[in-house]
């Protein structure tokens, strides 16, 4: 689900109507039908006026999460613009450069704070695994502790749209405000069992929902994909 989906469900939630939605932000009706459309994104201020408006956060309307972390608060910044048409089969997502997930003992990511660029990725393999091209973000992973699976400085692809848990699937995680890809698996109670891949280095460990709640534990997406090179 992106941007304009979410609007538009809490407009029909509330039986409001586009024309609405610019009276309410002082826009004129042709930028709210780009907002719907998908064409243009309203910018920061205006995201919040509308999230007021339909009674929600920006966060939500972004995300699909009601009150994320503040490091893991998306800003509306522009993304850098290739001058090169997309091909047929070509989407943009979001490149994280800035982005960097801990795959050791945890790194703070100033996430959204640094600017993301967009890089191509092809519809169809995103159709393949089901994910919508606005839940697909790319970021740069940090540290060892889920080699050799990813590794320091591996791109990983998340779908940011799958954060129930499925055992034995690799996810981006916040833990106590640290950024990290572990293997998940569910416990009874809803609690979780983290594991890594370099099982020497960093033990597992298990929490209770009770726990996960305390610690500010959050699946910030699904690790889909990863690609890895040679570092010096």
């Amino acid at each position: 689900m992106f941007l304009h989906d979410r609007i538009q469900q809490k407009l029909d939630e509330k039986g409001l109507s586009q024309a609405d939605l610019a009276r309410a932000t002082n826009k004129s009706t042709a930028a709210v039908a780009k907002w719907m459309s998908g064409q243009n994104k309203p910018k920061a201020e205006t995201l919040k006026a509308i999230a007021r408006f339909l009674d929600t956060t920006d966060d939500w309307l972004l995300t699909g999460v009601e009150n994320l972390p503040k490091s893991l608060r998306f800003q509306n910044v522009e993304a850098w613009n290739d001058e090169s048409p997309l091909e047929d089969d070509e989407v943009e997502i979001k490149f994280f450069e800035g982005f960097k997930l801990a795959c050791g003992s945890g790194s703070v990511a100033e996430i959204l704070n640094n600017e993301f660029r967009t890089v191509r990725i092809s519809k169809h393999e995103l159709r393949q695994k089901g994910i919508l091209p606005g839940n697909c973000i790319k970021v740069i992973s940090t540290g060892d502790s889920m080699a050799p699976k990813i590794n320091d400085g591996d791109v990983v692809y998340l779908d940011l749209g799958r954060r129930t848990i499925k055992d034995g699937k690799i996810f981006a995680i916040c833990h106590g405000g640290l950024f990290k890809f572990k293997k998940l698996y569910n416990l009874p109670f809803g609690g979780v069992r983290v594991v890594s891949e370099n099982k020497e280095e960093y033990p597992e460990y298990e929490l209770t929902a009770e726990e996960m709640r305390d610690q500010e534990f959050y699946v910030i997406g699904w690790a889909w994909k990863w690609e890895t090179s040679e570092t010096w």
